[in-house]
């Protein structure tokens, strides 16, 4: 059994791992992706705007993904201890990887494309929460028409870690 990302998308996560277990029959395996580190575009000092942008993203996505969890029906504070929390299921965790996606400077359209998305509904998202120098800032790096932005800087790179849990039921 597979989850991606969608774990945390649910008010009682102890619970849905329950869930989970119960599904799999003796023997099978569940592979959990959540957490890794953010992601990353740019270098911390870009030449426009204050240094350190992603960092303050970073920041506001973390208060956004805490309120998030807390308005999720049946929330349920959790420590995100993954193979604790899949033990408590009944499984027996087997092992934790994380995988790196490193697409150095320059780097291609699509991956250009997937930071003016990402960057994009940050923008969107935390428009009322950022001061005037950062959406400025955003605003550059998200017009195709700039030469500072993400579509057209040397600058931008894909940097992401993903982890994975795996966990087998037994008996």
């Amino acid at each position: 059994m597979w989850a991606g990302r969608s774990l945390h998308h649910l008010g009682d996560q102890r619970a849905a791992l329950a869930a989970f277990a119960a599904r799999l029959a003796n023997g099978g395996t569940l592979a959990l992706l959540e957490g890794g580190l953010p992601v990353r575009f740019l270098p911390r000092e870009i030449g426009i705007g204050r240094p350190g942008l992603q960092a303050r993203l970073d920041a506001l996505e973390e208060e956004w993904f805490e309120a998030m969890r807390a308005d999720l029906p049946g929330s349920v504070a959790e420590t995100e201890d993954w193979p604790a929390l899949m033990a408590a299921a009944g499984l027996r965790h087997t092992g934790t990887r994380s995988f790196l996606l490193d697409l150095p400077a320059p780097t291609t359209d699509r991956a250009r494309a997937y930071a003016a998305a990402v960057l994009g509904r940050m923008r969107q998202g935390f428009g009322d929460r950022l001061d005037a120098t950062d959406r400025a800032t955003l605003d550059r790096l998200l017009d195709p028409e700039d030469a500072a932005s993400v579509h057209r800087r040397a600058d931008v790179f894909l940097l992401a870690a993903h982890t994975v849990y795996t966990a087998v039921k037994t008996g």
